[in-house]
C-alpha cells in the first residue's frame, strides 16, 4: 500500500472564470500541476450554507448543480496544489470547499499513454 492525499473540491456548475467552468479550469491547473489525475462529478443533488436544495431536473434551461472535483497524489504534492489553487477559490464571489484526506492507495495501474 501506497500513503497518498485525496483532495476535494466543490463548486457549483455555474462558477466560471471568464465564462469557462471553474472546475475545468481546476482539472487543467491539477495538470499543468503535475497532479496524476483530476475527475470532476456531477452531483445529483446537494446544499451549501448559502444555497437551497439542488437537484439535477431534465426541463430546467439553466442548471445549476454541485460538481465535486477529486484528486489523489502524493501528500506533498497535493498539499502544494491546495495552497496554489487557494487563491482561485477565494476570488470566487459565491462559495467552495476543499477538503483534504489522508488515503491508502490499494491498487494503481497505468494505462498507456495516450499523446
Amino acid at each position: 500500500m501506497q500513503k497518498a492525499k485525496l483532495l476535494k473540491i466543490y463548486v457549483s456548475s455555474t462558477d466560471t472564470i471568464n465564462h469557462v467552468p471553474l472546475y475545468e479550469i481546476i482539472a487543467k491547473k491539477a495538470q499543468e500541476f503535475g497532479l496524476e489525475g483530476a475527475t470532476a462529478h456531477r452531483a445529483m443533488l446537494g446544499f451549501g450554507p448559502s444555497t437551497k436544495l439542488r437537484s439535477a431536473h431534465f426541463l430546467e434551461l439553466v442548471e445549476k448543480y454541485p460538481v465535486l472535483i477529486e484528486m489523489v497524489d502524493e501528500p506533498n504534492k497535493i498539499d502544494n496544489f491546495a495552497k496554489a489553487i487557494e487563491p482561485v477559490l477565494n476570488s470566487q464571489p459565491k462559495g467552495c470547499l476543499m477538503l483534504a484526506q489522508d488515503i491508502e492507495v490499494l491498487f494503481k495501474k497505468h494505462g498507456t499513454k495516450v499523446q
